[in-house]
């Protein structure tokens, strides 16, 4: 299964690079080197088959090594975003019953230099490899789990990577886009993976990821919409003609974005679309590209609409959510998932994705969710009821904004700072406003669209 690329690309190419982090270069043979040691190390701390091992991490070689070191022990990975707050970080660990959590690189390296490297078994397809949390189409996060034979079935659908490809890493590996777009395909492929080392903000990183893309000739760029706006307007110079396939996700590419990005560098930006249930579905692929489509599916992927909702079925598909059997007849049905997207297939078979039926928001590429937000509103003690929405404000992103009926003594700063302290700061409302009442229809239902 997936940790076995990692032989193969040792045994293939062992001198050929695998990973770029700043000055720091990594062959694929070092790779696996390092990958057995630390799962050396795992192993003689008595993690094993089954045992869920949380990688609180951000992106660089201690991910990718914990990332292949757990899952090739045939743990399960439990990747988590650092930006959480400690209830947020609680909740995934409880919910995926963590054994261990790695949260440093120093313990990496230690496990690394610790210990002697043995080979690793291949692992069952049946296995799971990996749990994440999703909004879903509704509600809360969910945790799902995703096999060995689906991540496989993943990495097998990108058939437009070559070996000599370099994939430029500025979206997080803990997510299933980075996950899948950078780091899977990259061990399928013996691809080269070159991290931007502190891609946030971006916006005071563009330089870097310029020097990064033209030093290091990279050839294929998997991006959300604000990376592609502050490089166009980048005011450094840069030779990206190396550069083959841009992808944008997470989001709607705004056309102003796609021009500029096209007029500054002669490169499109590509639509590509995914979700943590399935990993990557479609991406535009055609000789020319085409503004506004996600593409036409990737490998064994099929995708269709019913009543104008995006239903998807892949081998890569996770079985449905832990624990909510209702929900799961709802969404996935006959092997078909219920993505909660609305769009349409034109002629050619290429997917355009219009709009949601799911209320999630999107913050700099990570998407919120209103009802996660609202619970945490409404614990305020001064605080009656919370609606939480988002507010455009350009390029396809939004602003977190709570609509709040409270009592008296509760101000803007104080609805702010309890959020701060539980959330992850791109989760924290920005806008508090303060109602009287929250607008309802004669039924009841909340009328979101006279609060944005």
């Amino acid at each position: 299964m997936v940790t076995e690329l990692l032989y193969a690309n040792a045994a293939s190419r062992p001198d050929g690079t695998a990973l770029v982090y700043g000055d720091e270069r990594i062959s694929h043979r070092d790779l696996l080197e390092r990958v057995e040691r630390a799962a050396a190390g795992l192993a003689e701390r008595g993690i094993g088959p089954g045992d869920a091992v949380a990688i609180v991490l951000p992106n660089g070689p201690a991910f990718v090594t914990a990332f292949f070191a757990i899952t090739g022990l045939g743990a399960i990975v439990a990747p988590t975003n650092p930006a959480f707050k400690a209830d947020e970080r609680d909740f995934c660990f409880s919910a995926c019953g963590v054994r261990e959590v790695i949260e440093d690189e120093a313990t990496v390296e230690r496990l690394i230099d610790e210990h002697s490297g043995r080979r690793l078994e291949p692992r069952s397809p049946e296995e799971t490899f990996v749990y994440q949390f999703s909004s879903g189409s509704t509600g809360r996060p969910k945790r799902l789990a995703r096999t060995h034979g689906q991540l496989q079935a993943e990495a097998d659908s990108y058939t437009y990577i070559a070996p000599d490809d370099r994939l430029f890493c500025a979206i997080p590996l803990f997510h299933t886009y980075g996950m899948g777009c950078c780091l899977i395909t990259a061990a399928r492929h013996g691809a080269t993976l070159v991290f931007l080392e502190e891609p946030n903000p971006f916006v005071l990183q563009r330089g870097r990821a310029l020097e990064l893309l033209e030093r290091e000739r990279v050839t294929i760029f998997p991006g959300v919409p604000f990376n592609f706006r502050h490089l166009a307007d980048a005011p450094a110079e840069a030779d990206l003609s190396a550069l083959r396939l841009c992808f944008s996700a997470g989001t709607a590419l705004p056309r102003e974005t796609y021009d500029a990005f096209l007029d500054r560098f002669g490169i499109p930006v590509r639509g590509l679309y995914g979700c943590t249930e399935a990993g990557t579905l479609t991406a535009d692929r055609d000789a020319q590209a085409v503004p506004g489509s996600v593409g036409m599916p990737v490998g064994e992927v099929q995708v269709r609409t019913e009543e104008g909702e995006v239903l998807v079925s892949s081998p890569a598909l996770t079985r449905g959510y832990s624990d909510m059997e209702e929900l799961n007849r709802e969404v996935f049905r006959d092997g078909w998932y219920r993505t909660g997207d609305v769009g349409y297939v034109d002629d050619a078979g290429r997917l355009f994705v219009t709009g949601r039926k799911k209320l999630l928001i999107e913050v700099s590429g990570h998407k919120v969710d209103p009802i996660e937000v609202e619970d945490v509103v409404r614990a305020h003690p001064a605080v009656r009821e919370a609606i939480v929405v988002g507010i455009a404000n350009g390029g396809g992103e939004q602003t977190v904004k709570a609509v709040v009926v409270s009592g008296e003594g509760c101000g803007e700063r104080d609805v702010i700072d309890f959020c701060r302290e539980r959330l992850a700061n791109f989760k924290v409302p920005q806008i508090v406003e303060f109602r009287d009442e929250i607008p309802r229809s004669p039924l009841g239902k909340v009328l979101r669209k006279y609060l944005v």
